[in-house]
């Protein structure tokens, strides 16, 4: 009986892969130290941990930040059926059980007993010997049939930009040109360690572990040399894996993935049931469709991240410029995930009267018109350095301060409200030709600090700001009249005290113990 988390559809995109329960206990987390390694920052260092009781799966949560979800709902232990959804942080699991097809596992042993690693041959380049030194024409045709269907191979798989299907597809091409019957492909994480992306075994009457050499592993890391190895796999920690796998001998191949001098992973397989099943020859192949192969991946990879990236911005550009996009990309703005204190000038901008209007107007046309309002408002607040914090209704929400801090937020924030007033005049005699009524806007501004930060439910992120100055900017937009522009104390010290500016009396607002002083800014 085979029990096994089956990734479920992600929104996110986050990448992870069914999940194999074999032996007693299994550990997740963001640590590279568990059992499955979860690249996902709601995921904790080690976030929970299967254990086989009883002949029955149970999740124990490890005291997680965000929690582990069985069906929804936050459990701290919970004895898995099939069917169960698993959830550990933004990654969804199915659990099923059943015989199906064979499950690939992959292990790697740490080291063999000292002297029972064999290298037999390393190439740093691929390497053919010259035909004049080959009098054997069966061999040079069997090399040229080979060549020409490793050629063959690379054009494939420099076609295939999805990284995980190119690693896939290298294994089946490996396997049709060397005499491998288990195989895996490694690649570099964030941190530089080899990570399995695929892998494929030719037992497929049960489950059946792909054992990678860590002595071999870490000699090609070091060297970026290939390595044609015979390892004694005599570890009594491994006495209870399969007797193919038992055997004293087995033959390991393992060529390195590089393009442009970088060391993106590598190629890994090996023959359990014979001590000599690879030659010289086949490690020259390998190596040459290594060297293609790397190419294809590095391309998927690069394909692959430019797709993050267009995402990431997409979704940063909702509510940041395009400058300070940038500049998050480029890392030198972090987006803090829970929040930080930071001093910011929050703008509120209301429709007046915008009830009666879209009770008197047509939806199509109250949509029409929020977003022909919405397009000019929103470039306002770029073209003066804010970020777009949200809509609420006919309500605009902006913030200077975070995540980019200036000296001159409040000025910027008093040149943008103004600048709406006049683009708003424009906007109503372009609707006055249409034969459509004029809308007004009341505007308010305040400063202070605020809790800056990713802020929300653990499958619905935004960046926002939250502190006193927010609702207060909120209350004096709504207590601003049509075409006036209201600021706290705060807002008109830090914008530099605008001549322009008038003192009104000091308001009551609402959650304010004491009355605020006021000010319009013209």
């Amino acid at each position: 009986m085979i029990s096994r988390l089956v990734p479920v559809a992600d929104p996110e995109n986050l990448v992870h892969q069914d999940v194999v329960l074999d032996g007693q206990s299994l550990t997740f987390g963001r640590g590279l130290g568990n059992t499955v390694v979860l690249d996902d920052v709601q995921v904790s260092k080690n976030h929970a941990v299967l254990r086989r009781i009883d002949g029955h799966w149970v999740v124990h949560d490890l005291g997680s930040s965000n929690g582990t979800f069985v069906n929804g709902t936050r459990v701290l232990k919970h004895r898995l059926v099939p069917g169960d959804e698993l959830e550990l942080g933004g990654c969804r699991y199915t659990f099923q059980t059943g015989s199906g097809s064979a499950a690939t596992i992959l292990q790697i042993v740490p080291e063999s007993r000292e002297g029972k690693t064999s290298v037999l041959a390393t190439r740093a380049v691929q390497t053919f010997e010259p035909v004049k030194r080959i009098d054997d024409a069966q061999r040079l045709r069997t090399d040229y049939e080979r060549l020409r269907a490793a050629f063959a191979a690379v054009r494939e798989l420099t076609a295939i930009t999805d990284v995980r299907a190119l690693c896939q597809r290298m294994l089946e091409v490996t396997f049709e040109l060397v005499r491998a019957d288990t195989g895996v492909v490694l690649l570099m994480d964030e941190n530089d360690e080899p990570q399995p992306i695929a892998t494929r075994s030719v037992h497929g009457d049960s489950a059946q572990r792909v054992m990678v050499s860590r002595t071999v592993i870490d000699r090609v890391v070091k060297g970026r040399e290939a390595i044609l190895a015979n390892d004694a796999l005599v570890d009594e920690r491994f006495s209870a894996a399969m007797s193919i796998v038992r055997a004293n001998m087995r033959s390991v191949m393992c060529v390195p993935l590089i393009d442009k001098g970088r060391l993106l992973g590598m190629l890994h397989v090996g023959n359990t049931s014979h001590a000599s099943a690879f030659t010289n020859d086949d490690l020259d192949m390998l190596s040459g469709l290594g060297s293609g192969a790397s190419v294809a991946v590095g391309n998927a990879l690069l394909v692959r991240r430019l797709e993050d990236e267009g995402r990431a911005r997409e979704s940063l550009g909702r509510f940041l410029s395009p400058l300070v996009v940038e500049r998050v990309m480029s890392n030198d703005v972090e987006l803090d995930r829970g929040g930080a204190e930071a001093q910011v000038t929050v703008l509120f901008a209301d429709i007046r009267g915008f009830t009666s209007l879209s009770e008197q107007t047509a939806p199509a046309k109250v949509v029409a018109l929020l977003n022909e309002y919405f397009d000019l408002m929103v470039e306002i607040v770029f073209r003066h350095g804010g970020t777009l914090d949200k809509f609420i209704g006919d309500a605009l929400m902006a913030v200077w301060g975070s995540p980019v801090h200036s000296p001159d937020d409040a000025k910027h924030a008093v040149a943008a409200a103004l600048e709406m007033h006049e683009t708003l005049a424009t906007l109503n005699a372009m609707r006055k030709d249409r034969g459509e009524d004029p809308i007004a806007i009341g505007v308010g501004i305040a400063s202070g600090a605020c809790v800056a930060g990713a802020i929300g439910a653990r499958r619905r992120l935004d960046f926002t700001v939250i502190g006193d100055c927010v609702n207060l900017a909120s209350r004096l937009a709504g207590a601003a009249g049509p075409g006036r522009v209201i600021s706290d104390e705060t807002t008109f010290m830090r914008a530099g005290s605008p001549p322009t500016a008038t003192r009104l009396e000091p308001a009551k607002v609402k959650g304010k113990a004491q009355p605020v002083q006021i000010f319009s800014l013209r």
